[in-house]
């Protein structure tokens, strides 16, 4: 039953409505054929689908999607597996040495293990995500979970070269005072005081650089998601990849190069195929930002 009132549901105990509290009428009783208020069955807006949706649909559901993540996946599991022989041999090694060493003898036992990084872990589960979203279809839109795990990572990207600018302004800083304190202090170089400073400096620049570089990036790059974000929200039209993103896979193919050869003459050849499936993903992940440039410039000229 409802108030003749206001409309209002009457309380299921019977008490009156509480406009009739507030105005002195406490008329519970509805008239023949009393029908509420239109708002009480207003739906729920109905989300519109765009081109935009369409588009990056399709994209993430592409074959050429499906390598991306693919090669990202078997070069993290097979970069994983390297450092678990590598680990593996080095306490071998070791316990090989214990074995033959004199009693008493105290060991030290150090070694490396190269932990897959958890941002790359993140952009792995973010892949994945969105093409497993993409492949649906029983729906036009797609779930924003993968990108938001994008912005996560840039986010501890922003942190962590936020963290290391900070330290690296802090011991220049030290160094900085402990030279002019002290400006014929020896050095370990073999080189004079003066230049062996130049080269620290030197340092010092190039190190800031980069990571002021590769903040602004970050900060970019969040931009950009965010984009995308809303672009599968409300299907409008998202922001292009920048072209030095590009061109930073660039350079990490070439870095991965410069790592397998290095590998090949110190003989540490369960590091190379690391290297060479690195390469394959970073090939592939350069061809699927192209594409997706090439969607969203298609869409602008569309005028969609």
């Amino acid at each position: 039953m409802y108030c003749t009132n206001c409309g209002r549901k009457l309380p299921e105990d019977g008490s009156p409505c509480i406009c009739g509290a507030q105005n002195g009428n406490f008329n519970t009783q509805p008239p023949q054929n009393f029908q509420a208020p239109p708002q009480y069955y207003a739906q729920l807006p109905v989300r519109p689908v765009t081109p935009v949706h369409g588009m990056l649909k399709r994209f993430a559901s592409s074959k050429l999607f499906f390598m991306c993540a693919l090669l990202f996946t078997v070069q993290m599991v097979v970069s994983a597996v390297s450092s678990v022989i590598e680990v593996f041999t080095v306490l071998q090694n070791q316990a090989y040495l214990l074995e033959r060493a004199p009693i008493g003898t105290n060991f030290n036992v150090k070694f490396n293990v190269n932990i897959v990084p958890v941002q790359n872990i993140l952009v792995l589960i973010g892949l994945w995500l969105l093409y497993a979203s993409a492949k649906k279809t029983d729906t036009p839109f797609m779930s924003t979970a993968g990108v938001t795990l994008f912005k996560v990572t840039e986010i501890l990207q922003i942190v962590g070269c936020g963290i290391f600018c900070g330290m690296l302004l802090l011991i220049g800083l030290l160094v900085l005072l402990a030279s002019s304190g002290a400006p014929n202090v020896t050095n370990y170089t073999g080189l004079p005081d003066n230049i062996a400073i130049l080269i620290v400096g030197i340092a010092f620049v190039v190190g800031l650089v980069l990571s002021v570089l590769l903040l602004l990036y970050s900060v970019k790059m969040l931009g950009v998601w965010t984009s995308l974000q809303r672009a599968i929200q409300v299907g409008v039209l998202p922001k292009k990849l920048p072209g030095y993103a590009l061109a930073l896979q660039g350079f990490s193919i070439f870095c991965d190069g410069a790592a397998m050869i290095a590998f090949c003459v110190l003989n540490a050849w369960i590091l190379i195929p690391g290297s060479l499936c690195s390469m394959a993903a970073r090939v592939y992940v350069i061809r699927c930002m192209a594409a997706y440039n090439r969607e969203v410039a298609g869409m602008e000229a569309g005028s969609f």
